[in-house]
């Protein structure tokens, strides 16, 4: 017995020293590349969730600058549409301006062909009325300012 035990001590020291040993490291090599592994993956892993808080905040960013290009585009073509408007006022108060005063100016020859008109016709019916010739020249005046007093009365 003694010596199966003195057998198993020689043994167990050569299978600790040539078997034991290398599993004993393979294993402590192989726990050390699990344990880098999970490190790897746990940096890959904190790595990534920065690059999505960048690009979510990068793509906010793009949102917001939309936005404000939208919202700028409708102020500018708000300010285009009021100018419009306020232009083609402008133009369309301008057009009846002019044509009152076209028609203004209008009524003025009318008035004064009306007024030569009546001064002719009474001289020649004062003619007819006297039978006899009456001096246009020299009764125009007068019949003129019988016709501007009539129209002021």
């Amino acid at each position: 017995m003694v010596w199966t035990f003195i057998a198993f001590g020689v043994g167990l020291i050569f299978m600790w020293k040539f078997v034991y040993g290398p599993i004993t490291i393979a294993l402590e090599n192989r726990d050390q590349k699990v344990e880098d592994s999970i490190k790897a993956a746990e940096v890959a892993r904190l790595q990534a969730e920065a690059q999505m808080d960048k690009a979510k905040g990068e793509l906010a960013d793009a949102q917001a600058n939309a936005k404000r290009m939208v919202e700028e585009a409708m102020s500018r073509a708000e300010r285009q549409a009021a100018e419009a408007v306020r232009a083609a006022d402008e133009r369309a108060k301008a057009e009846l301006q002019k044509a009152r005063d076209t028609i203004a100016v209008e009524k003025q020859q009318a008035v004064q062909e009306i007024r030569a008109i009546a001064v002719d016709l009474t001289i020649a019916a004062t003619g007819k009325l006297l039978q006899q010739e009456v001096d246009a020249a020299k009764n125009r005046p007068l019949v003129e300012q019988f016709v501007q007093g009539a129209e002021k009365a």
